[in-house]
């Protein structure tokens, strides 16, 4: 409720003469939490020879603390009513599970009201109760207008005739069937206000009763019964099936290792490896050793066959090694060729032999180039091929993770982080209220429905923004308690705007102000 109000009532309270008799005094009436005790003390006052107006205005004065916290906490539970039947309304999924919860309920009663048993028929009622609570939500935050337009209009008058204003704009705003007399006794007035707000709160628990949120026990009741069926059906079927289930399970895990360590681990160790070694040497198909020591076991061949064959001096020596570390073997060739003209004299003379030699080890130093050619393309793209043999055992596991998760979050039908989840709540109510404050404040007429649901909104934000600045300052006890008291004065300049002269102008700027100071804490995605 407005805490300007209830400060506002407190100080009239507190401000009347001392009791009289046996009269209760005002911290007794301010415990008192329903009408029936309020109704004992105006008997007690009543019956008091000499109770004066001051006692009988202390009675009305707490009646009127009570009523408009009772009204804020109506509008409250109609509201949340309104939005739980908005949304079997709007959402199939949900008002199919509705109906299979509300099912026992719906056959035994045989609701009159009921536009069919199926689906349909469900969100027909639920949109006839939505209709129904939003009247009476905007009844009850009519008359929470009305009575705080009263108490702050009657301010200056004394305090028998304020008393008597109070109980008849009480009756009025109650929608009291028997209209109060402005000449009826201070009792009379406070006992036809008692009646008033007895029959509001009455009809406010009717249509709760029945349109209120369905009980726990009315959405739990299919889990509750099928439970214990699921249970001894999974029993059952472990104690029959063990062996199979335990071979099934031990295969499911062997495949898990499996992709964990021969698809994911594996890989990565390989591709750290890599990443760790960089450029090094590393032989794949032909180690370097082994390609100079045949390079230059040609060479040696073909210096002997120069010095032997064809009788070089040290420089043509030195040029023909030049030339057969470019591959040039052209007088090798040659040599081959003459043999060939007189093989048989080749062979004898060992020309022919060693020239074809020769060839055998160039052919072999050729294929070893080639090798190493294939070695350096391969050390080139290894990083590359390591990270696609790891990536779709990654995009597998991401897969699986986000299945898993949505599974998750659509049986909660929550958030996996509760704390974040009352957060968001929480940002989503404040920004919300105050956009609603928003609204009403453009308007600058003055009515009580308008108060009502100002203050309605006001309370919201209130509460939400509590909830956010504690979270938002967790460990700073200095810096939330400063905050919270900027948050109160701002909220108090918004329920009291009536008291200042620009009235809803005003209004209308603290909400903005709002904006720009607290936008950023209550923004939404």
């Amino acid at each position: 409720m407005s805490m300007a109000v209830h400060a506002s009532i407190s100080d009239a309270l507190y401000a009347l003469p001392v009791p009289s008799g046996r009269t209760s005094s005002v911290s007794t009436l301010l415990r008192l939490r329903t009408c029936a005790a309020l109704g004992t003390a105006l008997a007690r006052t009543r019956h008091e020879p000499g109770a004066t107006d001051a006692d009988m205005a202390r009675i009305v004065y707490a009646v009127y603390f009570h009523v408009t916290n009772t009204l804020m906490s109506d509008a409250r539970a109609l509201q949340e009513a309104e939005s739980y039947w908005c949304r079997v309304q709007k959402e199939p999924l949900r008002a199919g599970l509705l109906w299979l919860q509300t099912l026992p309920a719906r056959i035994t009663t045989r609701l009159p009201h009921t536009q069919g048993w199926g689906v349909r028929g469900l969100r027909a009622d639920a949109e006839a109760k939505c209709l129904r609570l939003r009247r009476a939500r905007s009844a009850t935050v009519r008359a929470l207008g009305m009575l705080v337009m009263a108490w702050c209009a009657s301010e200056t008058q004394p305090v028998s005739e304020r008393t008597s204003y109070l109980c008849r704009v009480g009756c009025d705003a109650m929608s009291y069937d028997e209209p109060l007399d402005a000449k009826a006794s201070l009792d009379v007035a406070a006992a036809a206000l008692l009646d008033a707000v007895a029959m509001h709160e009455s009809g406010v628990s009717r249509v709760l009763q029945a349109c209120g949120v369905p009980s726990l026990w009315t959405h739990a009741w299919p889990l509750v019964v099928v439970y214990p069926l699921i249970s001894w059906a999974a029993a059952t079927l472990v104690y029959r099936h063990g062996a199979d289930i335990f071979a099934q399970i031990t295969t499911a895990w062997d495949a898990v290792q499996g992709l964990a360590v021969g698809w994911i681990y594996v890989p990565a160790m390989r591709l750290l490896d890599t990443l760790r070694a960089g450029r090094k040497e590393r032989a794949l198909l032909v180690r370097r050793d082994s390609l100079v020591a045949d390079e230059q076991s040609l060479e040696r061949m073909v210096e002997a066959l120069g010095r032997d064959t064809l009788h070089m001096n040290a420089s043509q020596l030195a040029a023909l090694a030049e030339r057969t570390r470019t591959g040039d073997l052209t007088q090798v060739w040659q040599v081959y060729e003459s043999a060939m003209r007189a093989p048989l004299r080749g062979f004898l003379s060992g020309s022919l032999i060693r020239t074809l030699l020769i060839q055998v080890q160039k052919a072999k130093v050729d294929l070893e180039v080639a090798l190493s050619g294939i070695d350096w393309l391969l050390k080139s793209q290894e990083l590359l091929l390591g990270a696609v043999g790891l990536a779709p055992a990654l995009a597998l596991v991401y897969l699986l993770y986000a299945g898993l998760r949505r599974s998750v979050r659509w049986v909660s039908g929550r958030k996996l982080s509760l704390h974040a989840s009352g957060i968001v709540q929480a940002r989503f109510e404040a920004w919300q209220a105050l956009r609603h404050a928003d609204k009403l404040c453009a308007d600058d007429a003055d009515d009580a429905s308008k108060l009502g649901y100002l203050l309605l909104d006001a309370s919201t934000l209130r509460t939400a923004l509590h909830i956010l600045i504690r979270h938002a300052c967790m460990g700073h006890h200095t810096m939330r308690t400063r905050l919270l008291d900027e948050v109160e004065a701002d909220i108090s300049a918004i329920e009291c705007g009536h008291l200042s002269r620009d009235g809803w102008s005003g209004r209308a700027h603290q909400v903005t102000r709002m904006w720009h100071s607290w936008g950023q804490l209550i923004r939404v995605p």
